[in-house]
């Protein structure tokens, strides 16, 4: 029995619907781009007709995508999500709408572009270029391919301003859901990023965070203290950006000045949230001086505005932790479902939530992503 047989023989439907939140599509090359971008870009990036004439040119000062990544010691993508064809995992709408969309009943997933370091690259003209092209491509290619193709937007996050006007050209598009804003050095509560967040709230558009820029030598020391060793150092430390971004949105008051505006942390996991909550109530409690503007507790506006991914979930020795953990700080609305597909972490639907009541199972799979999202 081959891997993807065996691997259908296994899966069973989810018995409720099922929204993903965190789905892959993956360009085949940058070549997908040409279509979007006019010559003076495509020639800064290497495409179309000025590739082989940059190869031919012995010229090496052309486009890079930014350096400093870690590499997976096996593959980032699962060997078995290779389309029939032989193409990239993440590449081929039809094939993943099978392997993944039928196999586990899903109403939705909501893609997240696997090429975002690029908006939060230091040559901002051609970074609003790259997004604009990058937005249109998988609204083209995806979205309007299937009406359970969702998606979220990428921005520029080193510059606001062009961020507010890619949000106002097609923020309003259906099956655009969310804003996937990218980290960079700067904390999410500045003011540097406050007329994102204004037009996102008025367009009812959460903004998505999700690992990619940091770490590149860009705009964000790695996991915010300096580079790691090792993939599994990088990878296991990722939840630090989360909590470190959230105390930043609630201290600079981000949500009490936009009340309605939700903020979703898409592959950090949540384990570390209870230490997050009651460490920060803890220090209101005896600093709230410091911050004046807060109404209440900061797990108030936790509750209020964060979502978190389920993906890659923490698994402790005894699998009722984790329900209870959930229980303890009264999360049930915050978790959203994540595939993560097709990357080699993702959690397998039909095991890791075995113990979860109905209910529960019902929230993190569908409603909860329904409320976010406004789907």
């Amino acid at each position: 029995m081959d891997l993807v047989t065996e691997k259908q023989s296994t899966i069973r439907k989810s018995s409720v619907s099922l929204i993903d939140c965190d789905v892959h599509p993956f360009l085949s090359s940058l070549d997908d781009l040409v279509p979007y971008l006019d010559e003076s870009c495509q020639k800064q990036l290497n495409i179309g007709k000025f590739k082989s004439e940059f190869l031919k040119s012995q010229n090496n000062g052309g486009f890079e995508f930014p350096k400093g990544r870690y590499g997976n010691p096996g593959h980032v993508l699962r060997m078995d999500a290779i389309p029939q064809d032989g193409s990239i995992p993440g590449t081929d709408p039809n094939f993943l709408i099978k392997d993944l969309f039928d196999r586990y009943n899903h109403t939705y997933g909501i893609l997240n572009i696997g090429h975002g370091t690029m908006a939060a690259y230091h040559n901002t003209n051609l970074a609003v270029e790259y997004t604009r092209a990058i937005n249109d491509w998988l609204y083209d290619t995806w979205v309007e391919s299937d009406q359970r193709f969702k998606m979220t937007m990428e921005v520029t996050p080193v510059d606001p301003y062009e961020s507010v006007k890619e949000i106002q050209r097609i923020g309003r598009k259906p099956g655009i859901v969310g804003i996937n804003l990218r980290v960079i050095n700067i904390p999410f509560g500045k003011k540097h990023f406050w007329p994102i967040y204004e037009i996102a709230e008025e367009y009812g558009l959460p903004i998505l965070v999700h690992p990619d820029a940091e770490g590149t030598s860009e705009y964000s020391a790695g996991q915010a203290i300096g580079p790691e060793s090792t993939y599994i150092e990088w990878h296991s430390t990722l939840p630090i950006i989360a909590m470190r971004q959230i105390p930043s949105l609630v201290f600079e008051g981000v949500f009490e000045r936009f009340p309605k505006l939700k903020f979703a942390f898409i592959e950090y996991g949540f384990a570390w949230l209870p230490h997050l909550m009651w460490r920060l109530d803890k220090n209101w409690k005896g600093l709230r001086q410091d911050v004046p503007w807060l109404k209440m507790p900061p797990s108030d506006y936790i509750r209020r505005n964060i979502r978190i991914g389920t993906q890659p979930i923490e698994e402790p020795f005894k699998p009722n932790h984790l329900l209870e953990l959930i229980q303890m700080i009264n999360a049930e609305e915050m978790l959203l479902f994540c595939s993560d597909y097709p990357h080699w972490d993702g959690d397998n639907l039909n095991r890791i939530f075995l113990r979860f009541p109905d209910e529960l199972k019902r929230k993190i799979f569908y409603q909860n992503a329904v409320d976010t999202f406004r789907l």
